[in-house]
């Protein structure tokens, strides 16, 4: 059989690549965080990047090539889940055009602005078309189907995808808790300086906690799990802002603790048939419990018990309420639980 009609083996093409792009992002936002002195548009971390557009690009173009070869028209005969990958090549390459003319007007930037520069993001969302392609694919979306691991991967990138544009909400690479936390009352000097960083601390854990339950419940929705789908989620959000921070000890031994924490909520469940809300929220629980109990191992933790403690029971409110969601949006399906057997389909 074909990669052009081996539906698995042109996905799993697809993820492999779309790892390299993954892995060539991260490695451009680590040179825009350690290397300031960037000038120029032309650097090896984003020829490495767009070296990896350049082969998604022409795999893309070979499945519309088969396609026209087959008598259909170009982007129409593409396989279901692949034309929203064509317009993402477009998407990307005209980003990649704009960040070009963006730098040269505007220079190269250095910290948060480079997450959120309109060239960046247009990059980003072409990504994400591609990434996500496999996954559309496989028809886990629409239709009742098993997991297969390029849908997996698929999912995976994707999450890791966002996941790196909102690296200034996430609480991996710079965690809020090591920093003091002095009670100020409301309407006294420095009342505002003293809260807002906690605010955005526990901004953070909420926003990070959406973004790995949405779709830890996608994956728990399907008739067949996938094994340890936690860690697979939650591993890549945790460690890859770490690597663009350069892996400085605090930042490693909470991803460290996150990961672990991961783990255990791949394994404690995996027995247990429960509802949705209790998985995701005891997931949530779990992991940011492990993230913290990292930090404190290596002595960094500096939020009182009121504050840290009540970071874990927000987010894991916040995972519940993403199951309940789920949960209502799924009726009639039958009730999800972590793997008992791992499956590597």
């Amino acid at each position: 059989m074909s990669i052009w009609t081996d539906a698995r083996r042109r996905d799993l093409i697809t993820g492999a690549i779309g790892v390299w792009l993954v892995v060539a992002l991260v490695s451009d936002g680590w040179a825009h965080f350690n290397v300031p002195e960037l000038e120029s548009f032309f650097t090896p971390w984003h020829g490495a990047l767009y070296a990896g557009f350049a082969a998604m690009a022409g795999w893309i173009g070979l499945l519309a090539w088969q396609s026209r070869r087959a008598g259909r028209s170009l982007f129409s005969g593409l396989p279901r889940g692949y034309r929203g990958a064509a317009a993402g090549v477009l998407v990307f390459g005209v980003g990649g055009v704009a960040d070009l003319l963006w730098h040269e007007v505007f220079g190269i930037e250095v910290a948060v602005d480079a997450l959120v520069s309109p060239s960046h993001l247009m990059l980003g969302a072409g990504g994400l078309l591609m990434l996500s392609s496999p996954l559309r694919a496989s028809g886990v979306l629409r239709e009742d189907k098993p997991w297969t691991a390029a849908a997996v991967l698929s999912l995976t990138l994707s999450t890791t995808l966002v996941a790196f544009f909102l690296q200034y909400t996430s609480p991996f690479p710079m965690p809020a808790v090591v920093e003091s936390f002095v009670p100020t009352p409301e309407g006294t000097a420095g009342h505002l300086e003293a809260e807002m960083p906690v605010i955005a601390g526990l901004s953070g854990y909420l926003v990070t906690t959406v973004l790995f339950t949405l779709p830890l419940l996608l994956m728990l929705r399907g008739r067949e799990r996938f094994a340890a789908p936690v860690t697979v989620l939650v591993g890549p959000i945790a460690w890859l802002p770490v690597a663009v921070v350069g892996f400085p000890w605090i930042p490693v031994a909470g991803a460290l603790g996150a990961t672990a924490g991961a783990v255990v909520a791949d394994l404690l469940p995996a027995r247990v048939q429960t509802a949705l809300p209790i998985v995701a929220g005891g997931v949530a629980a779990l992991v940011w419990a492990g993230q913290l109990a990292g930090l404190a191992l290596a002595d960094a933790l500096r939020w009182p018990v009121s504050l840290w403690a009540g970071a874990v029971v927000l987010a894991g409110l916040a995972g519940a309420a993403n199951g309940l969601l789920a949960t209502v949006s799924s009726a009639g399906m039958p009730a999800a639980s972590l793997p008992s057997t791992p499956r590597t389909r």
